[in-house]
């Protein structure tokens, strides 16, 4: 899909942010400006970029935000946290002798130690050496926390293509989080069961957070059997459009990357 605004103009390229999420199935692409306005959106096969697309990334953005998939992810509480352990932690790395990204999360009051997937991380440098990156997992958990209460449990379900990043808090506690691939709604009912029956959970939680799931997908219907609440994960401050059409682009929470990234 390709969304042009007719208020995008190639000379306040320099004022405007590129906001990128990618992965090896689709790259989709957000530029918005100042004020808030979505300009442009695309959405296209990783591998086959439009010509459209190819256009765009070749324009000189000076504020980009990217956001790709991570691989072992470790999360280590601060009271336990030591930088001289740095060694030790890189050693859960599919690639130790690759240096190991780290993000404090300071509402966890937790360190995560992760990589990039390399050809992603490589690609988009070549394109834009000086774009900030961004986790999926922070986004996530940051797009989460305001509907995370002391009391009860929540689980998060951010779904990307042929997986699902699953994440629990207990009472306002931060107590698991993981990526699973997902193919049949049965995939998902199981790690989802598995995950409930290690902290003990009865077959309905409290309430569910989710995101990039449309309402005709049948998943969700699913997810209203494993917990009584169901919240979709949308932005805070949806993004401003003069297409009504594409009045549902401008709530996607991944238009908040950018704030996500200071």
């Amino acid at each position: 899909m390709i969304y042009t605004a007719s208020q995008f103009h190639l000379q306040y390229i320099a004022k405007y942010q590129l906001i990128v999420k990618a992965n090896y199935i689709h790259d989709v692409i957000y530029v918005v400006d100042a004020e808030g306005n979505l300009l442009v959106y695309m959405k296209y096969e990783s591998n086959s970029p439009t010509e459209e697309a190819l256009k765009l990334l070749s324009l000189p953005f000076q504020h980009v935000y990217v956001s790709i998939p991570h691989s072992n992810l470790t999360f280590i509480p601060n009271d336990l946290y030591d930088m001289e352990d740095t060694e030790n932690y890189q050693e859960f790395m599919d690639n130790p002798m690759r240096p190991a990204e780290n993000v404090s999360l300071t509402y966890l009051q937790t360190q995560a130690y992760f990589q990039y997937d390399v050809l992603l991380e490589q690609r988009w440098k070549s394109i834009f050496p000086d774009a900030k990156f961004v986790p999926e997992f922070k986004l996530n958990l940051e797009q989460a926390r305001p509907h995370i209460p002391l009391q009860g449990e929540v689980l998060g379900l951010v779904f990307n293509e042929t997986a699902v990043d699953l994440f629990l808090f207990i009472n306002g506690q931060f107590k698991f989080y993981n990526t699973f691939e997902i193919k049949t709604e049965e995939d998902l009912n199981y790690y989802v069961l598995n995950l409930f029956q290690v902290f003990g959970l009865q077959a309905k939680i409290s309430k569910a957070v989710y995101s990039s799931l449309n309402n005709e997908n049948p998943l969700i219907n699913r997810l209203s059997n494993f917990a009584k609440h169901i919240v979709e994960l949308k932005a805070s401050q949806p993004l401003l459009v003069s297409d009504e059409e594409v009045a549902g682009l401008a709530k996607d929470y991944i238009t908040e990357l950018p704030t996500c990234a200071l």
